[in-house]
């Protein structure tokens, strides 16, 4: 029978640091791979015994299973669709345990903190070195997001030590193209997983397919961004525009792509996604065809003049003018969909883009202000509000039944009044910039995501 070479049996006279050297890894990696079969092999490397196997491979296997990461409660009915297409589905969702939680070996560790962080990527089980750079990554990721990344971790933490964790990787939620997120849940950007992958190489090489179920999620630059965080990425579904819901039509394109991308083919076509919802947002890029999107872009000078067209409707927007009557449809969403574009423009020069990027993230909580922001707002600084109005002798308003006008209006006046106060109250004068900031320049750091 042939053998199996991605295992070694141990030899009289064997060191780690030979059989390391013989298939070209670390003493650390081949710790890592085998101190859960071995144990001893963590306090004592010397303790090798003639006849045992040990695993040697280093290289990802492919699989079918989806790592599937949903940052919003529907996402159940996304995973509970692609089980049933008879896929092997690895979850990741929201911590029961709270905010930055989660639950391993009996504990809850907070991985906000740099302690709690270090506590729960110990128990991976991997190289010390290894595993304080996970760590760093997790207390890193934005707020909120640290659970879904650390069962991310957790989940590759099998490829780490030599096993097979999912070859295919769906990340679900709201999307601007930088990540995705939940509803009163934080974001899992893409920069936090290009960090992970860095920390966790091996997990990294073996994701094959990408699909990301979120809006504004494709374009050519994206697909780059997946391509250099997973460096033997075969194929990747995204969005040029917006995606449909768990409940209007998105387990339809999941389990499109589940059946497209099954074995280790790369024959994946956005064609496949014709007279379904939102299927004319579809974009594709595969290792053999590229990319397909909908056609080519326009040239950049023709999307810059067609952003700079629709600037002045951003700007009565901003400043209460214009209300916005359906956060999916008008003016100011079409100035949206002109950024998104330009954005994913792949000739846009990098020193734009800061800029672009900033545009646009105030763009979406204007489109989303009367919606969810200023009830929001209003909501998570209660008591804020409470003692600003208080310290000047005035009853607090309810932001979030006031229309941007009138709220601008307000946060004016009670901004003069604190202004002309020869000594105003510590109370007023940290309330005025949290509205200036939060309610008039809508500023992501007091505006979170999951607001909008």
């Amino acid at each position: 029978m042939p053998t199996d070479p991605t295992l070694y049996t141990v030899r009289r006279g064997d060191t780690l640091g030979r059989i390391a050297a013989r298939f070209g890894i670390t003493v650390d990696a081949l710790v890592a791979m085998n101190a859960d079969t071995h144990p001893s092999l963590r306090t004592n490397p010397g303790s090798l015994v003639p006849g045992w196997q040990l695993r040697v491979a280093t290289g990802p296997r492919h699989n079918d299973d989806v790592l599937f990461v949903g940052m919003n409660p529907g996402s159940t009915q996304e995973i509970r669709a692609l089980r049933q297409s008879g896929a092997r589905v690895v979850a990741v969702q929201d911590s029961r345990e709270g905010d930055d939680k989660l639950a391993a070996a009996g504990v809850v560790h907070d991985l906000s903190t740099a302690e709690g962080a270090l506590a729960f990527t110990r128990t991976l089980g991997l190289p010390p070195g290894q595993t304080a750079e996970i760590a760093r990554v997790l207390v890193e990721c934005p707020r909120d997001a640290r659970d879904e990344l650390g069962l991310v971790a957790e989940a590759w933490a099998v490829a780490e030590k030599g096993g097979s964790a999912p070859s295919r990787l769906v990340l679900s939620g709201h999307s601007v193209g930088t990540g995705v997120w939940g509803d009163d849940n934080g974001m899992l950007t893409l920069d936090a997983l290009a960090d992970l992958g860095r920390a966790m190489p091996q997990a990294a090489r073996g994701v094959e397919d990408v699909h990301i179920a979120g809006c504004y999620s494709g374009g050519e630059y994206a697909i780059l961004r997946l391509r250099a965080i997973f460096p033997r990425l075969k194929t990747a579904w995204a969005y040029a525009g917006s995606a449909p819901g768990a409940a209007s039509g998105a387990t339809v394109h999941l389990a499109l792509w589940e059946r497209a991308t099954r074995g280790e083919g790369t024959d994946l076509d956005r064609e496949i996604a014709d007279r379904t919802r939102r299927g004319e947002s579809v974009v594709v890029w595969t290792v053999d065809k590229g990319y397909q999107g909908g056609g080519a872009p326009a040239p950049i000078a023709e999307m810059r003049a067609g952003l700079a067209y629709l600037e002045p409707v951003f700007d009565q927007h901003m400043r209460g003018e214009v209300a916005v009557e359906d956060p999916q449809t008008g003016p100011l969403r079409d100035y949206y969909d002109a950024l998104q574009m330009l954005l994913q423009h792949p000739e846009l020069p990098a020193e734009e883009r800061p800029a672009l990027e900033a545009r646009r993230d105030r763009t979406i909580r204007l489109l989303y202000y009367a919606d969810t922001v200023a009830r929001r707002f209003t909501q998570q600084h209660a008591d804020a509000i409470r003692r600003g109005y208080a310290a000047i002798g005035l009853p607090a308003p309810d932001f979030g039944a006031m229309s941007r006008a009138e709220a601008l209006a307000e946060v004016a006046r009670f901004s003069a009044r604190v202004q002309g106060a020869s000594a105003p109250p510590q109370d007023a004068r940290v309330l005025a910039a949290l509205l200036r900031s939060g309610l008039v320049e809508l500023d992501p750091a007091v505006i979170p995501e999951g607001w909008v």
